[in-house]
């Protein structure tokens, strides 16, 4: 590989860590990759050794690979979550008032399992205090 070909592929793969930065869904983990990124980086621009760059790109891959595997397990659980608030919505909107009232009382709010046992004052499955 030549050596503007290997500046190539890291700049390649620098910008595809800091667009995987930028998905994070907290503010602080954002900012938090983002600079953990930049540092990474910052730490070897001085390195023209090619054999320890292509092994610290190799990391860099492989890093890139688990951020953006944490990234699709984080989307799935939110769609599954959204699909079961639709699906919650559904049911609830189909029962009377009072009905309603007692069902989405006997659910958490944030995982929709049933309380178990009904007095519960916590959801067993997350830990969410019963409102």
């Amino acid at each position: 590989m030549s050596k503007m070909a290997l500046k190539t592929d890291v700049l390649r793969v620098y910008r595809a860590c800091l667009r995987s930065a930028r998905k994070c869904p907290a503010w602080e983990q954002r900012e938090m990759m983002k600079t953990y990124v930049r540092l990474k980086f910052r730490d070897q621009v001085q390195l023209k050794d090619e054999t320890q760059i292509r092994r610290l790109l190799a990391d860099a891959k492989e890093e890139l690979e688990q951020m953006e595997y944490y990234h699709s397990v984080y989307a799935a659980k939110q769609r599954e979550k959204e699909e079961r608030d639709r699906q919650m919505a559904s049911v609830v909107s189909t029962l009377s008032s009072e009905m309603q009232s007692a069902f989405v009382n006997a659910l958490c709010p944030s995982c929709g399992t049933e309380y178990s046992p009904p007095q519960a004052k916590f959801c067993s499955n997350c830990g969410v205090k019963r409102t």
